[in-house]
């Protein structure tokens, strides 16, 4: 048996569980997204500070929400789109319920995947483990035992046997998936991507500035800086050095521990700025392509006129709109990157035994926390 199904690919590294579901939406409805669009919008504004004195991991510090199954109940009411996880105790059954889905005509998301199994990433096949990955599974064929699928990291069709798939799934990560995992997902209500922005950046903000938790938003940020200069007392050496690592291990493009830490005498090949450099490009670029819906008419020369309530702009282009306060948000994210990077710099520098500049954290959390306020009110 053979099957599969046609279908338009984006890719755009660092974005694997959503980047199959952005293929879905883009096909629907025929928009093109900004870079890491839904992943942003998902992730974004969800800061949490919580002491876990019980656990290996003393203190948990999260800049967003990377929680693959939280992501997605967030987004999809919004972004017009239903799903399932469906979780099977053996390999068998989850690949007979993905190829149901492609004989009915609906590519299936799969993963987590271990990427140590997928032989098109040589230098992580059969290297390291990497046990979070996502695809999309548009087809397969059972002569050839391989299934057809879309990578984030690739622009072309690829095909992956089903004996490494096999091993690829079964991994699992808490607060992702289990082993075995595929997500459905169905295409329920065709909104622009201006409606999808506006909406999630709207809840994003009041989740950062009216946290409903004290260890949550800003008010979790401002605890985390009141508590920092006490974590050397109150915790071994081991405790504190190992709350560090797991902070800018996340601090990264995608989770991973710096190659300076690993022993590796190359450079990163992602950049540790917790993605608010990520996030700013996207406001700029959403921000000055908006393009007129509400609140906004075209005046007789073809330009746009201002919308008091919704703070455009006028531009010289006619169709073309600015959001001032997206653009201006932006800024701030942009400092917020530069922020987390130096304190990534500083993390690797004391673990690697480089020298200990921790005690410039208070100062640099704060700072980074006037931004990232500034930058919410501006959404």
């Amino acid at each position: 048996m053979k099957q599969i199904i046609e279908l338009k690919h984006h890719s755009h590294d660092y974005e694997c569980m959503w980047n199959g579901i952005e293929d879905l939406y883009i096909n629907e409805t025929g928009e093109s997204l900004p870079d890491g669009f839904f992943f942003l919008l998902s992730g974004f504004g969800s800061f949490c500070y919580r002491k876990t004195d019980k656990s290996d991991l003393k203190r948990m510090v999260a800049l967003g929400d990377g929680r693959t199954k939280h992501m997605y109940a967030f987004l999809a009411p919004i972004a017009g789109f239903t799903y399932a996880h469906h979780s099977y105790s053996t390999f068998e059954r989850a690949l007979k319920k993905a190829k149901e889905e492609i004989d009915a005509g609906h590519p299936v998301v799969l993963g987590a995947l271990d990427m140590y199994y997928l032989s098109y990433y040589p230098k992580l096949y059969h290297k390291e483990h990497i046990p979070f990955h996502y695809v999309l599974m548009t087809g397969y064929d059972d002569d050839q035992r391989l299934i057809c699928l879309y990578d984030c990291g690739r622009t072309q069709l690829l095909t992956l046997g089903y004996d490494e798939l096999k091993n690829s799934m079964n991994c699992s990560y808490p607060g992702l998936s289990s082993e075995n995992t595929i997500c459905t997902v169905r295409m329920t209500e065709k909104r622009s991507k201006n409606q999808i922005a506006s909406e999630a950046l709207a809840l994003q903000k009041d989740h950062f500035l009216n946290p409903p938790a004290s260890f949550l938003g800003y008010k979790g940020l401002e605890k985390m800086i009141r508590e920092l200069p006490d974590w050397k007392k109150q915790l071994t050496k081991e405790e504190y050095d190992k709350i560090l690592l797991n902070m800018v291990t996340f601090f990264g493009t995608v989770p991973t521990v710096p190659n300076a830490l690993k022993g590796i005498a190359e450079p990163d090949e992602i950049r540790y700025r917790g993605t608010f450099d990520k996030m700013a490009q996207m406001l700029v670029e959403i921000g000055t392509d908006w393009l007129v819906e509400n609140g906004m008419v075209q005046s007789e020369g073809g330009g746009m006129v201002r919308s008091e309530e919704s703070g455009m702009v006028r531009l010289k282009e006619g169709g073309m709109v600015r959001q001032a306060g997206w653009v201006e948000a932006a800024d701030c994210f942009h400092r917020c990157a530069d922020y987390i990077e130096e304190i990534s710099t500083i993390i690797i520098r004391y673990l690697s035994g480089n020298g200990d500049e921790t005690d410039h954290f208070p100062s640099l959390f704060t700072s980074l926390l006037e931004q990232l306020k500034k930058g919410y009110s501006l959404l």
